[in-house]
């Protein structure tokens, strides 16, 4: 579905075929995930209300239920007890790692439980999402980094936890090598993109 035109009114047809066909044992009927700098009080808001309006119950972000770099238990159950996501992708989307926690649950429960994930790809290509390539691709670069930095800053405080606890030089060697070059949230977050983009959803050019 491919749409020129920025205002959100024209997904509820798709939201009403889906409330038809699913079960009524969810709390919220549609779970939105999006980065608030690029579409919070312009396609997000708007498409906000628009579901509100049309009697659809929406559960949007609080940043409150954002702990430090880890999304709360809170925000995660809201994702398991909705019908359906709606996953607006803007350019820097894949620069949060609240983000991208979301669409890990997101697309755990799309797996495991079924739920519907409708896809917005704002200003930004499906490819772009699926390979983290072009601007979306930056952004997504720009997280790797900075967990990179994060972590050769942290690194000469668990040596000191870790000799504190008594263990070897090498044990010290290797479990610091292990940490500095894990991957496995990243390559969870690859992999979610790439299987959320592959999603039939809706391109939205956003008419600057």
């Amino acid at each position: 579905m491919f749409s020129s035109s920025p205002h959100p009114g024209f997904l509820l047809p798709k939201f009403n075929e889906y409330r038809e066909s699913l079960m009524v044992n969810r709390i919220h009927e549609v779970f939105l995930s999006f980065r608030g700098e690029d579409t919070r009080f312009s396609f997000t808001s708007h498409l906000y209300a628009a579901l509100q309006n049309a009697g659809i119950i929406v559960f949007k972000d609080d940043q409150s239920l954002r702990w430090g770099h880890h999304v709360s238990p809170s925000l995660l159950q809201a994702i398991e007890y909705s019908k359906i996501s709606v996953v607006v992708f803007s350019t820097n989307y894949a620069e949060s790692r609240w983000c991208l926690a979301e669409l890990n649950k997101i697309m755990e429960c799309h797996r495991t439980i079924g739920q519907v994930v409708v896809p917005v790809f704002y200003d930004v290509d499906p490819s772009e999402v699926r390979h983290q390539t072009g601007h979306f691709g930056k952004a997504f670069q720009n997280l790797e980094n900075r967990i990179s930095t994060e972590k050769d800053q942290e690194a000469p405080h668990l040596k000191k936890q870790l000799r504190e606890l008594g263990m070897s030089e090498s044990e010290i060697e290797d479990t610091l090598t292990s940490y500095l070059t894990g991957t496995a949230d990243v390559l969870s977050w690859r992999e979610a993109l790439r299987e959320a983009a592959g999603i039939s959803g809706v391109v939205v050019l956003n008419s600057r």
